[in-house]
């Protein structure tokens, strides 16, 4: 069986790398999942005995159970898997005369600075995405709840929650608590950088795409050269006793292609031999960011110790790779990288604005979560759409379009591995700190102890990671007290 999810997962990484970085129309999910039909029966989840506590056989069979039950999900909806991204790739909006390829749509919309012009931008991409996606969501949301039924005989929300063994109404009573807490200095903030990057706008009646325009951060553009980003990263990381590319095993993937997705991603087409960085350059600061989460994903994969078993190469809470990614793109939070690596003499008006935006991200993934599992339980539905626009204008204080309310979903509460890995990379900030100074970044020694971390792979938890460091508890604090100290 594990030599046939290593062929699949090379096939179906492989694929979709190839269809999202534009390289293809289609990405042909549903052959390769034919192909390996047999991996996703219901009687293959069923013949894995259940974990029965924290050994590292019970670690491999809790990552197996939920790799094999996301692989039915998977099967049950590989065409529409297909069917969206082919649809996703070979929209086009029609604005004004302009025809504008679909994924462009959200880089162009808060690359533009005439509010009438967006108003008019995103109206079309929303009636592009309510028309040609969003009915294909639905589908696919409505067969994975089938699958929960059919495997654990419960609903969406806890079928999710017992299979990546976190406790779900503990961690929305953590980001209830934050909601809470960063109220009124989220206020502040958006107040004082709103009135700058949307002059003449009562941020009362503020829509997404205001906030999107306001994140792009313009005036700061010129202080994150593109042409510098790679080479100066790379001399960083140098720096620090490791490889950009891991010895040839990363591949990076910067080039613009009209139908290449504006999400960048990180492939993992062969751990730890072959890993795809993906980015869609605009400029600015949101490249470097970006460019930083990525490459943190691909050194944790690219370094993993190629012989541990399947499950902790592959499998595994995907909380520890966005631990991982979110320790690199919080370098971007850090006085000393935006002067020693990027060049910015005095980097403090940028600094307020970044801990400003992970706020507001963070905000809003709170807000997600607590929107996903009522989605989950209850079932989609028009009385979402209203729930998920006002969770999300009560976390951020833009209005959202209704359409959003099933395209803002990931599969299998993904969100929870992002504020999960929030925790973990506020923690790791303050271990690197601790150990190896504030210039941790450029420090030959941290290079190596990262490595024997990433050579891990998966194998245990996000909190089983944070305990091995000392750390007894995850939770927001550290990362808190860097957002604060920047604000």
């Amino acid at each position: 069986m594990r030599a046939e999810i290593e062929t699949f997962l090379e096939s179906l990484e492989r694929a979709e790398w190839l269809a999202l970085s534009g390289r293809v129309a289609s990405a042909g999910v549903e052959a390769i999942y034919d192909r390996h039909e047999t991996l996703f029966e219901p009687d293959a989840f069923h013949a894995v005995e259940p974990p029965a506590g924290r050994s590292r056989d019970d670690l491999r069979r809790a990552h197996l159970l939920q790799f094999l039950a996301e692989g039915i999900e998977g099967h049950r909806t590989r065409d529409l898997r297909d069917a969206y991204l082919a649809a996703e790739a070979a929209a086009v909006v029609e604005v004004d005369g302009e025809a504008i390829p679909y994924r462009r749509m959200p880089v162009r919309i808060r690359q533009e600075s005439d509010r009438r012009v967006r108003v008019t931008l995103d109206k079309a991409r929303v009636a592009t995405l309510a028309a040609k996606l969003n009915p294909i969501s639905i589908d696919m949301t409505l067969r994975r709840h089938e699958v929960a039924a059919e495997l654990l005989d419960t609903d969406y929300d806890d079928y999710c929650e017992r299979l990546s063994g976190v406790d779900f109404d503990a961690l929305e009573a953590t980001t209830e608590a934050l909601l809470a807490e960063t109220a009124d200095p989220y206020d502040d903030l958006l107040s004082h950088f709103g009135r700058r990057a949307l002059p003449g706008l009562d941020l009362r009646e503020m829509w997404t795409h205001d906030l999107a325009r306001l994140f792009h951060g313009e005036e700061y553009a010129r202080l994150f050269p593109g042409d510098r980003m790679v080479s100066g990263i790379g001399a960083m990381v140098a720096a620090m006793g490791l490889d950009l590319t891991a010895g040839g095993r990363i591949e990076l993937d910067i080039e613009e292609r009209p139908a290449k997705t504006p999400r960048a991603f990180c492939a993992t087409v062969r751990v730890p031999d072959e890993v795809k960085l993906v980015l869609q350059p605009y400029g600015g600061h949101d490249d470097w960011s970006t460019f930083l989460h990525e490459l943190g994903h691909a050194l944790h994969f690219a370094n993993v110790d190629p012989e541990q078993p399947l499950e902790f190469r592959r499998m595994g809470d995907n909380g520890v790779t966005e631990g991982w990614a979110m320790t690199f793109d919080h370098l971007m939070l850090v006085p000393s990288f935006l002067r020693r690596v990027v060049g910015i003499s005095d980097p403090g008006e940028y600094l307020r604005f970044a801990a400003f935006r992970e706020m507001a991200a963070l905000r809003r993934y709170a807000a997600k979560f607590a929107y996903e599992r009522s989605l989950h339980r209850q079932g989609p539905g028009p009385a979402r759409v209203g729930e998920y626009v006002a969770r999300i204008h009560a976390a951020t204080r833009a209005r959202a379009p209704e359409a959003l309310w099933i395209e803002d979903v990931d599969p299998h509460f993904y969100c929870i591995r992002y504020l999960r890995a929030w925790m973990f990379a506020g923690t790791m900030h303050a271990v690197l700190r601790d150990r190896f100074d504030e210039d941790w970044f450029l420090n030959p020694k941290s290079g190596p102890f990262l490595r024997a971390l990433w050579a891990q792979g998966q194998e245990g938890r996000v909190e089983d990671l944070a305990h091995g460091l000392g750390v007894v508890k995850l939770g927001f604090g550290p990362l808190m007290e860097m957002i604060g100290e920047r604000i």
